[in-house]
């Protein structure tokens, strides 16, 4: 059993009334795949140590069994305290770029009343980091796949029957009018944590919002039709039909989110840009990359901006380079506040 293994254990005993696993649920689908520890990644550190950080293509993905997600019943106070439990802070993240396997269902009810903003804000990162990690790993999966692939295509190799009505299904799927590789690797690609997390900040309130709490949307997408689940906003104008996507998992949302980034017209300029990266440095920057987003918000580049702000005062740039990891020991004597 490895150290995160036991620590999260006794974190989940420590707070045995207000945290409850709901068993080996899994959000994204498949069949259960062999655990295997991948090395973190690493990010800058140090004083004057730039903050930048990227997320790679060629990296390995942590082959895992279906995540288990945790579902909070009661308190910040809690989720606080398991995270203490296994060493779970952002500045060991920024460190070692290592982020521990905890999925949560729900934020905790109570995250709105926490007093201090910057322990919201940590508590709401450190929440959400781990959800945007586990879809793009899923996402990096299939990338591969489909890089495979091509790589025996332009070997001169057949594909077989089973990989081309593989390819058309992800054609369908990322809403692609060809099922050409080269046309899917545009789509099928990962959102870096930084912009997701920011993003998930300015649209919920980093968690606060009703629209968070009643129905785990973090990213304020809208529906407009009646088969999916939807909260009628207060402020809604005469005359409008949307609702803002409600979701039964924090997962699902997350999940929804990078799947309408990759799949919808409207962000064309986004997949442009983030394969024009890919292709000068095979690396993601999201601070960069939230350039290309002018489409997200009516406010347009002022939604940029704002964006790049709450990337830049809260340092998120550096968890680019962060990855799911299986152990995360706690510093001995580290007793220093989480920044």
């Amino acid at each position: 059993m490895t150290i995160f293994q036991k620590t999260a254990i006794g974190g989940m005993v420590l707070a045995a009334g207000a945290i409850t696993a709901l068993g080996v649920t899994s959000l994204l689908g498949g069949k259960p795949k062999p655990a295997e520890h991948v090395a973190a990644g690493s990010a800058p550190t140090g004083k004057g140590a730039p903050q930048t950080a990227s997320v790679a293509d060629s990296e390995p993905v942590v082959k895992l069994r279906k995540p288990t997600i945790i579902t909070l019943t009661e308190s910040t106070g809690k989720l606080q305290e398991l995270f203490q439990s296994i060493g779970y802070k952002l500045d060991g993240v920024r460190k070692r770029g290592e982020v521990p396997r905890i999925f949560l269902a729900s934020l905790p009810p109570d995250l709105p009343d926490l007093p201090r903003v910057d322990r919201r804000k940590i508590t709401f990162i450190k929440s959400t980091l781990p959800l945007i990690l586990r879809v793009n790993e899923q996402i990096l999966e299939d990338r591969r796949r489909i890089m495979s692939i091509q790589s025996r295509q332009e070997a001169g190799e057949k594909t077989i029957t089973e990989n081309a009505l593989w390819l058309e299904d992800m054609a369908d799927l990322y809403g692609s009018t060809s099922a050409k590789p080269g046309a899917l690797l545009r789509r099928v690609d990962v959102v870096p944590p930084s912009l997701a997390i920011a993003q998930a900040a300015e649209e919920s309130g980093w968690g606060t919002s009703r629209f968070a709490r009643e129905g785990n949307a973090l990213f304020g997408q809208r529906i407009y039709r009646d088969n999916r689940k939807g909260l009628v906003p207060e402020d809604r104008k005469e005359g409008e039909v949307f609702r803002v996507r409600a979701f039964d998992h924090l997962m699902d949302g997350v999940k929804a989110y990078a799947h309408n980034l990759n799949s919808h017209f409207a962000y064309d300029n986004f997949r442009a840009a983030r394969a024009a990266m890919r292709k000068k440095t095979s690396r993601l920057d999201g601070y960069d990359l939230a350039g290309s987003l002018i489409n997200y918000s009516e406010r347009g580049e002022d939604y940029i901006k704002t964006i790049r702000l709450i990337m830049r005062a809260n340092s998120l740039r550096v968890l680019d380079a962060s990855r799911l990891g299986v152990a995360v020991e706690p510093d001995k004597g580290d007793d220093s506040p989480d920044t």
